[in-house]
């Protein structure tokens, strides 16, 4: 699965105006999206299927920032397809879901701090 197709076609849905490949190996990409807040999404294949999970930035340290750590926290959203384009249109539809995970992640954490 190409990233660089993938990284276009999330610019061209506007869910993403920067995008840098974090890590690569032959089984998962993992794909720094920077916006107001940033997103990761682990990017992987399978078969006829392409699978992204992402979840927001600060949902992982980035001493995490690895795509099995991505794909295994229990934050986050799949989404699953079957070409590049149905992907990003659905990391699109996702990622306002995901920011409103965080935050409430966030508010989680300092209620149990105080």
């Amino acid at each position: 699965m190409s990233t660089e197709l993938l990284a276009e076609e999330l610019r061209k849905t506007g869910a993403c105006s920067k995008i840098v490949e974090v890590e690569s190996s032959g089984e998962c990409s993992l794909l720094y999206c920077g916006d107001e807040d940033g997103i990761l999404i682990a990017v992987a294949s399978y078969y006829d299927w392409v699978y992204a999970k992402m979840v927001a930035e600060g949902s992982l340290k980035p001493h995490m920032w690895h795509c099995s750590e991505v794909f295994y926290t229990p934050y986050g959203l799949y989404s699953f397809a079957r070409d590049v384009g149905e992907l990003a249109r659905k990391i699109a539809e996702k990622k306002p879901v995901v920011y409103a995970q965080m935050r409430l992640a966030l508010e989680r954490l300092a209620e149990m701090e105080e």
